[in-house]
């Protein structure tokens, strides 16, 4: 028994330490509930919301950030106020709390480049476009291979669309095409090259630029064949039959389909597409 003591001395200790980070977990989630309950009031009626409402939320969220500090608590909540304020159309206060989020980036790696873009979008809800774009590419220049710096270029061409700019939507197609190209020659490793060229493709498909997404997609099934080509080849037959009206290329594509790859989930869709063209 002796000899066991040892043991299940520290099977216990583990266990009580175990515990102890769980609690501390479960009540930091427990405080961020009750911070988020409170700012539901001001995001339901952000024009309504008496100001002192606004406070209650805001000072709950910073109670969370001086008890967590450094946690990923304590990064939501700082998210969290700058919403608050954001909602309430107050963009300086937003903008003074997201640029927390910007200091000590060698640290913080990818949630800056969250917090950039929050900056962005505060001043883009604000009207003020131009400046909103100067950010963005910020992000896309010193993150450029954050998960939101991929999806700068798409959010930008989107944004022209939805103004109806041809002018400005063709520009931010092409230029978020040599960016997803000045990407690919940086991947060495080739690892993430075939995202990279589906996010070309997607340039071209968000800017009706439908050649050029074929293109493109040809250009896919030829250098990734071990990446199911046949679902670029099926977007190519959509592409064909939806966009240019060419059924002929529309069912070669389908046919191709069939043949190569008979094995395919989509082989069975191919087939009952070539039977309506």
């Amino acid at each position: 028994m002796k000899r066991r003591a040892p043991f299940y001395l520290l099977l216990a200790c583990s266990v009580l330490l175990a515990t102890g980070c769980e609690s501390r977990a479960f009540k930091a989630e427990r405080r961020m509930w009750k911070a988020h309950k409170l700012a539901q009031a001001v995001y339901k009626n952000p024009k309504g919301t008496p100001p002192f409402v606004l406070q209650k939320a805001v000072d709950a969220y910073r109670e969370i950030i001086k008890a967590y500090p450094g946690s990923l608590f304590a990064v939501q909540a700082e998210f969290s106020i700058g919403h608050l304020y954001l909602v309430k159309g107050d963009f300086d206060k937003a903008r003074d709390v997201y640029k927390n989020l910007t200091t000590d980036c060698d640290k913080k790696g990818n949630l800056c480049a969250e917090g950039y873009f929050a900056i962005g979008k505060s001043y883009e809800l604000q009207g003020r476009w131009a400046e909103a774009l100067l950010i963005y590419k910020k992000i896309m220049q010193e993150y450029p291979f954050s998960a939101k710096s991929l999806d700068l270029p798409l959010y930008i061409i989107r944004h022209y669309r939805a103004e109806k700019n041809e002018m400005g939507l063709k520009s931010a197609a092409d230029q978020g095409v040599a960016y997803y190209l000045g990407l690919k020659t940086q991947e060495r490793g080739q690892k993430g090259a075939h995202i990279l060229q589906s996010l070309i493709t997607r340039c071209y498909l968000e800017s009706g630029m439908w050649q050029d997404a074929l293109d493109s997609l040809e250009r896919y099934v030829r250098d990734y064949p071990d990446r199911d080509p046949q679902e670029a080849i099926f977007v190519k037959a959509l592409l064909y039959a939806r966009k240019l009206n060419d059924k002929q290329k529309a069912k070669e594509e389908l046919e191709r389909i069939v043949k190569d790859y008979p094995d395919s989930k989509l082989a069975p869709q191919a087939k009952t597409l070539l039977g309506r063209l």
